[in-house]
C-alpha cells in the first residue's frame, strides 16, 4: 500500500513460549544482542534507533557508513545488532562493553524484516514476502547481514541452537502481518532461563577489596507498579566491570529500600534508585522464591525500569474468535460506496471500517447496551467536513433511546446489536461516543472518566507515567481504575461506580481529584484546558463527567489519520504500548482474536462507591 515513511516505528515483539507451537513457521537464530531499527530516508539520511525509539546513530558511525554504502531504498529495516566472539557466537557482554566504550566497528547488524520500503507500507504483506524482498535488496557486508531461515524440525532446531551455546530461536508464523506490539505470530524459545531485572541495591564484597560489588539485588515490577525482590546476582562480572558498576551505583544511592518487601540482605545492602536494568541468566526461579545460580550478562540501556516484569512462557495461542464469516460477508454486500477511501493517509476504505465495526461488535456491545450514544460521521472521508450527531431522527437504520430518559429532547442514539453498528457505519460513522450512565439509572453515572490529554511536546513515556500516577492516587482513595487508549494521542482511565450519586457530585469529585493532582505535581499535570496550559504537561479532562457529556467509547475508531482505535488494556500491557493510536481498524481485530481473556473482565464486577474516597480527599458534595 502506498504510504509516506513514518518518522518513528515500534517493532513487533515476540511472545515467550515453552515449546514449539504447531503450524507453519519460519525459524531464525535468537541473537544475543540489542534489537535495533534503521530508518533510511534518503541516500545519506540514515538513523539507527532502539526498540523504544531512542536515536543511537551517533554511537555507530561505522554501521551508519555501511548502511549508506548499501544504497538501500527508503524504508524501515528491522534487526538486531550483535558482537561476535572468536568462535562466531554473539556475546552480549562484549556488545555491552563495545557500546559503552565506543570501540564498536566490529558490531554486526543482522536484518530480518522490512515493514516499510520505497514508498510502500508492507506491514500487511506476509512475513515471508517481506523477508524475501529484504534479502533481494540487501548487499551483505562485514557489518550488514541477512538473518537466514533455519530449516528442519523445530525441536531439533532448538536443540542444535542450545548445543552450540546460542540463546535460542525465534519463530515467525508464515502469512502473518507486521504488528507494532507483542504478538503470538512471533514466538521465542530460549535455551536458558534469561530475562531483564531492575537493580534495587547491592552488597559489598566479602573480602577487603576497596572497589567492586558482592552481589546485585534485583527485582521485577508487579501489576501494581511495585518492585518485587527476585534475588541476588553474584557472578558474571569481571573485576573491571564490578568496579565500574560499584562507581555508577554509588552515585544512585538512596536511604529507602526500593523493594516492596525485605530481601534477606537488608542489613548489609546499599539501596539505589531503581532505574538501571540488567540482563541475567539463571537456572531456576521458583514461584515465591529467589533466583538460583544467577549470572550477570550486562546492562540494558534500551529498556526502561517500569516495563520490566516477570516473563512467563505462554501456552500455544487459542483459536481466533471471530464472528461467522458468512454473516460478515452478507452485511458487507449491503455496503454502498464501499471502495471509497475514507483515510487518505492509509488508503483504508469505507468497507474496511464497516467490516471493523461488524467484527468488533462482540467486544463493543457490552459497553454500549442501554447507554445513550452520539456519533461522528464522515460520509466523504476524514479529509472532508464531518458532523457530530446526537439524535437518530432522519437517519435510516438508526434507533433511538427511550424518549422518557431525556424528557423534552429528542432521543439519543441506541446501540444494542451488531445490526445497529452496521447501520451507523453504513451511514459513515467513524466515532462512537457515550454517556456515563445507562437506562437503568440515567441520572446517576455508573463510571467516572479521566481523559489524559498531553501537550504537543510531551513524550509518550511521560503520559504513561502520568496514567500510573493518577492510578496510584485513585488506589489511595480506595478506587480501582481501568485504562484504555483513546485512539488519538492520549489515555482514558475509567472508574466503575455503583450508580448512587448524581452527575453534579460525580463531576465535582472528579474535578477535586484532578485539582489535587495538579497541586501535588504541577510540573506534570494541569487542571485547566487549553494548548498553552498543556505545554510540557498533561491536562486531565474531568468535564466529560457532566450531565449529557460523552466520551469516545471502548473500541470506537477515531476520525484521525490512521483511524486509530480506543483499546481497553490490562495495566501490565501499558509499558508495551507506543501511543494512543497503537491499534487501528487495520490491526485491532487480529489483536483481539489472540487475547486469552477480556482485559476489562474485572471492570464489570466492580461497582464502587465514592463516599469513602470523597472523605479521604476532603471533598464535600454540594447540598
Amino acid at each position: 500500500m502506498p504510504a509516506e515513511l513514518p518518522a518513528s516505528l515500534a517493532p513487533e515483539l515476540a511472545t515467550l513460549v515453552s515449546k514449539p507451537t504447531p503450524g507453519d513457521w519460519i525459524y531464525e537464530i535468537k541473537f544475543d544482542g540489542y534489537r535495533m531499527l534503521a530508518r533510511v530516508g534518503g541516500p545519506r539520511e540514515v538513523r539507527i534507533v532502539t526498540r523504544r525509539g531512542n536515536d543511537w546513530t551517533h554511537r555507530f558511525a561505522a554501521l551508519r557508513r555501511d548502511l549508506i554504502a548499501a544504497r538501500l531504498p527508503p524504508g524501515w529495516y528491522d534487526g538486531e545488532i550483535v558482537l561476535l566472539d572468536e568462535s562466531g557466537k554473539p556475546s552480549f557482554g562484549a556488545l555491552q562493553n563495545a557500546i559503552e566504550g565506543g570501540r564498536n566497528d566490529a558490531i554486526v547488524f543482522y536484518l530480518f524484516d522490512l515493514p516499510y520500503c520505497d514508498g510502500h507500507d508492507l506491514r500487511r504483506v506476509p512475513v515471508e514476502e517481506r523477508r524475501a524482498l529484504l534479502q533481494s535488496l540487501l548487499p551483505e557486508s562485514e557489518r550488514l547481514r541477512f538473518s537466514q531461515e533455519i530449516g528442519g524440525d523445530p525441536g531439533a532446531i532448538l536443540h542444535s541452537a542450545c548445543q552450540l551455546g546460542l540463546e535460542g530461536v525465534i519463530g515467525k508464523r508464515r502469512g502473518s502481518i507486521y504488528v507494532q506490539r507483542r504478538s503470538d505470530d512471533w514466538i521465542k524459545l530460549k535455551c536458558t532461563q534469561r530475562q531483564e531485572f531492575v537493580i534495587g541495591g547491592f552488597t559489598w564484597p566479602d573480602d577487603t577489596r576497596p572497589s567492586g560489588i558482592g552481589a546485585l539485588l534485583v527485582g521485577t515490577v508487579d501489576e501494581k507498579g511495585r518492585l518485587q525482590y527476585a534475588g541476588k546476582v553474584g557472578t558474571g562480572y569481571t573485576g573491571e566491570v564490578s568496579a565500574a558498576l560499584r562507581q555508577r551505583l554509588e552515585g544512585m544511592a538512596q536511604k529507602q529500600r526500593p523493594f516492596a518487601g525485605p530481601t534477606g540482605h537488608d542489613r548489609h545492602a546499599t539501596w539505589v534508585r531503581p532505574e538501571l536494568v540488567c540482563e541475567v541468566t539463571y537456572n531456576e526461579w521458583p514461584q515465591g522464591g529467589s533466583l538460583r545460580h544467577a549470572s550477570f550478562k550486562g546492562l540494558r540501556e534500551d529498556k526502561p525500569a517500569p516495563s520490566v516484569q516477570r516473563e512467563h512462557a505462554a501456552p500455544p495461542p487459542a483459536p481466533e474468535r471471530r464472528p461467522p464469516a458468512d454473516a460478515t460477508v452478507a452485511m458487507l454486500r449491503k455496503v454502498t460506496h464501499g471502495a471509497r477511501v475514507i483515510d487518505p493517509s492509509t488508503g483504508l476504505t469505507k468497507a474496511d471500517l464497516v467490516r471493523y465495526y461488524i467484527e468488533v461488535a462482540p467486544w463493543a456491545l457490552p459497553h454500549l447496551r442501554g447507554r445513550p450514544a452520539y456519533i461522528r460521521r464522515a460520509p466523504l472521508g476524514i479529509a472532508e467536513p464531518m458532523v457530530f450527531l446526537q439524535h437518530p431522527s432522519g437517519l435510516r437504520g438508526l434507533r433511538g433511546t427511550d424518549p422518557q430518559l431525556w424528557p423534552g429532547h429528542d432521543p439519543a442514539i441506541a446501540f444494542d446489536t451488531t445490526e445497529d453498528l452496521f447501520a451507523a457505519a453504513q451511514l459513515g460513522m467513524i466515532e462512537l461516543h457515550t454517556w456515563n450512565s445507562t437506562a437503568r439509572a440515567i441520572r446517576q453515572p455508573d463510571r467516572l472518566v479521566f481523559d489524559l490529554d498531553p501537550g504537543e511536546d510531551l513524550p509518550w513515556q511521560q503520559l504513561q507515567e502520568g496514567a500510573q500516577l493518577l492510578r496510584a492516587l485513585l488506589q489511595e482513595l480506595g478506587l480501582r481504575s481501568w485504562v484504555k487508549t483513546t485512539g488519538g494521542k492520549g489515555l482514558h482511565l475509567f472508574v466503575p461506580l455503583a450508580p448512587a450519586h448524581g452527575y453534579e457530585t460525580a463531576k465535582d469529585f472528579s474535578e477535586a481529584v484532578v485539582q489535587h493532582m495538579a497541586r501535588t505535581l504541577p510540573q506534570r499535570f494541569v487542571a485547566k484546558s487549553g494548548p498553552r496550559n498543556r505545554v510540557g504537561r498533561i491536562f486531565i479532562d474531568y468535564l466529560r463527567n457532566g450531565w449529557v457529556q460523552s466520551t469516545a467509547e471502548a473500541f470506537s475508531a477515531r476520525a484521525r489519520p490512521g483511524l486509530g482505535v480506543s483499546m481497553p488494556l490490562r495495566w501490565e500491557e501499558l509499558p508495551e504500548v507506543t501511543g494512543g493510536d497503537h491499534w487501528t481498524i487495520a490491526n485491532a481485530i487480529d489483536h483481539l482474536a489472540r487475547l486469552k481473556a477480556d482485559p476489562w473482565a474485572g471492570y464489570w464486577k466492580t461497582p464502587q462507591k465514592i463516599d469513602a474516597a470523597m472523605k479521604k480527599l476532603g471533598f464535600a458534595p454540594k447540598a
